[in-house]
């Protein structure tokens, strides 16, 4: 039994390499740093408008105190537009502009990508098995104590 549970954690931390390789190669070549969260930033401002930098940090398992860079780096790019919170003077609202709604649909092209090499030799019945099996390891992490 413990030598399968080694093998799961190596298994698992095998194919997050993997997967941060492929990833990491795509969004150089789309224009975007790897590593900075700005893929997924663009994927949640997608699908939601006028958001505070807060909210983006929740919605993307990323630290607040680091999205001011990443913000401010997208804004440079075009990607985004930050305009003042009418209920909160030291917040802003964050949208996507024209530009960042492309690179949103060329990013979700490429993650729909990678879902398609992830899944290519399962059945839907493994994808489904292995989906749940994941879940309870990921919840198991988020509350399980520290190591």
């Amino acid at each position: 039994m413990a030598i399968q549970r080694q093998r799961l954690r190596e298994i698992l931390f095998q194919i997050e390499l993997l997967k941060r390789r492929k990833v990491q190669r795509f969004l150089l070549e789309t224009g975007l740093t790897p590593g900075q969260g700005q893929a997924r930033i663009l994927i949640y401002l997608s699908s939601h408008s006028s958001v505070t930098q807060k909210e983006i940090a929740d919605g993307c398992m990323l630290d607040v105190t680091t999205m001011s860079r990443v913000l401010n780096k997208m804004e440079e790019m075009g990607l985004i537009s930050r305009r003042r919170d009418p209920g909160c003077r030291r917040a802003y609202q964050i949208d996507l502009t024209e530009a960042g709604r492309q690179k949103a649909k060329e990013v979700d092209r490429g993650f729909k990508r990678l879902e398609e090499i992830l899944c290519r030799d399962l059945s839907e019945e493994e994808i489904r098995s292995l989906t749940a099996g994941l879940e309870k390891v990921k919840e198991s992490l988020e509350t399980g104590e520290d190591m």
